[in-house]
């Protein structure tokens, strides 16, 4: 971060400042209960025309940004007292309020921290927002280094309508706050084709921007799903201009933003180390450091319910210990502990709104309280504790699954005799040995290729195929089974036994494919479903093969 040298000048007038802005939110609070007095909203403008003079002479360019727009939004008020627009002046007061304290303590401006407030003003009052750049000072006429063969426009028309189709998907589940890795790799992928076959330098920067959100897990705040939204625009122009789009200039925002993140990211990844390198962005701080101080000067939050399913899980499982040492008969069982155990559970589920499930367990409760240590439980009633207490735990998994929506693979099971949890693990194995298969068939198409086609490298494919489409069918994933089936086939009949090479187009529409299903199953195997968006890029890349899915036969 580059401290200011005015810190002095900011120190010595900030108790000028807090008093400026404590009368401005005194007057804007004396409008909103009054509306007629016109007087105090002017002196509440009087404020901010000073406020923005005294950072203008700081050289604090966010804050001076934000006083002007604190300007016109009170001059907006004067033309339509509306509540909202009120509240968001009062929010920007205390919000300028905390980042001149910020720039005090901290001796660096960081102006970008102050984008999303300014944002937030603006659309109140209908203004255009600001670029994430809008502070960021770079040079985007530079050429593209090192430079790239000419566009392949052939290869363009053939293939930009299917990979604008899996950039959207990605986009749409990004959109929609499904796994952002997954979304953001599969973005990146056509990002990387497109780039590829239409070379110039709005498609470098893309890639270097996608790689440093993926590669660097930045925040995905809304102005940079904006930015991903204008490229879909983009290979919209691509996919019905053709040539014309790509011998139209792109607009310079559009490469600064791309530049920016580039300029926030670490550099991983082959577009964004060229990028870095070609326009000299340099050491600036990291994302991660930026929304660190963001955090520090708005504040942050938590999850609870994690919290509350963490805890419920851990007192069933100590209690299912205990029943487990006492079914052994290994030590006296204090039931008394443990019918206070269910008691502390039953609670619980009242607070999440499972009453049944929590006046079950408060009588049961009350049965366990009075079995004797070391005397003999009757079996069947020693069944039924084991039974309402799996029935909790199935609850809980049911919580835990609202924090992410269900998928295909983590069925809903109708026996509450059975753990979900045991099931669930059960399942996990299963797409992690699909994975496993999936995994060792991309590394065989590799190694196929660098060996100049040496089916040498495929004779294993077919088993393995086999095995992840059982795996497949036995997790009830028709789409997925379907799409690997295909890709099973054309390796088969066209690698395997063809009598022609094939085209490198056609490997990595196959790889598209597989990749795909990797991506599905991935999402699986962490919990953070992804929709089936992903499986119509699989459908539609074994099309291309020629194997459309209903037609792939074994």
């Amino acid at each position: 971060m580059v401290a200011i040298t005015n810190t002095t000048s900011l120190t010595f007038l900030k108790e000028a400042i807090d008093t400026t802005l404590g009368e401005s939110e005194s007057s804007l609070e004396a409008f909103a209960e009054n509306q007629t007095e016109g007087a105090a909203l002017e002196r509440c403008i009087d404020a901010f025309q000073q406020l923005r003079g005294i950072c203008q002479m700081l050289e604090l360019d966010a804050a001076t940004v934000m006083a002007e727009d604190m300007v016109l939004t009170a001059r907006e008020v004067q033309r339509r007292p509306e509540t909202p627009l009120i509240q968001a002046l009062g929010n920007a007061i205390v919000l300028l309020g905390h980042y001149l304290e910020y720039v005090q303590l901290s001796g660096s401006p960081l102006p970008e921290v102050l984008v999303a407030g300014i944002n937030e003003l603006r659309q109140a009052g209908g203004r255009a927002p600001l670029p994430e750049s809008r502070f960021f000072q770079v040079d985007e006429s530079l050429p593209r280094t090192p430079p790239v063969p000419p566009a392949d426009v052939d290869g363009l028309a053939r293939q930009s309508r299917r990979l604008r189709h899996m950039y959207q998907v990605g986009l749409l589940g990004l959109l929609q706050g499904q796994d952002r890795q997954t979304h953001l790799r599969l973005m990146l992928r056509a990002m990387e084709r497109i780039d590829r076959l239409a070379g110039g330098k709005r498609w470098w920067l893309a890639r270097a921007a996608l790689e440093s959100l993926l590669h660097d897990d930045m925040a995905l705040t809304a102005a940079r799903r904006a930015l991903l939204a204008r490229y879909d625009r983009q290979l919209k122009a691509l996919v019905y201009d053709g040539r014309d789009a790509l011998e139209r200039e792109p607009p310079a925002e559009l490469l600064r933003e791309c530049l920016y993140l580039s300029a926030l990211g670490s550099g991983k990844g082959d577009a964004a180390t060229e990028v870095r390198s070609a326009f000299g962005l340099g050491e600036r701080p990291a994302d991660a450091d930026l929304q660190r101080e963001l955090a520090l000067m708005t504040g942050s939050k938590g999850s609870v319910i994690r919290s509350v399913a963490g805890a419920l899980k851990e007192e069933i499982n100590q209690i299912k210990d205990t029943l487990d040492m006492a079914a052994q008969g290994v030590a006296d069982t204090d039931y008394g502990a443990v019918a206070e155990g269910l008691g502390r559970i039953a609670s619980t589920l009242d607070m999440i709104g499972e009453n049944e499930g929590a006046q079950e367990l408060r009588r049961r409760a009350e049965d366990v309280a009075g079995w004797r240590p070391g005397g003999e439980v009757d079996s069947d009633a020693f069944h039924a504790l084991v039974d309402d207490l799996l029935a909790a735990e199935n609850t809980i998994a049911t919580l835990e699954r609202s924090l992410a929506p269900a998928d295909d693979v983590r069925r809903e099971v109708n026996n509450d005799r059975i753990s979900r949890y045991q099931l669930d693990e059960a399942r996990m194995t299963v797409v992690g040995e699909c994975r496993a298969g999936l995994a060792l068939a991309k590394r065989s198409l590799a190694s196929y290729m660098e060996q100049q086609w040496d089916t040498m490298h495929l004779s294993n494919l077919p088993g393995t195929f086999a095995s992840v489409v059982g795996g497949l069918t036995f997790l009830d994933l028709e789409r997925a089974c379907a799409v690997t089936n295909a890709c099973r086939c054309y390796i088969e009949k066209e690698l395997i036994g063809g009598s022609e090479a094939p085209t490198v187009t056609a490997m990595e529409t196959l790889a598209d494919a597989l990749t795909a299903i990797d991506y599905y199953l991935e999402s699986m195997e962490e919990q953070k479903p992804i929709g089936e968006g992903v499986l119509d890029v699989a459908e539609q890349a074994v099309g291309a093969l020629g194997y459309p899915t209903g037609g792939a036969t074994s």
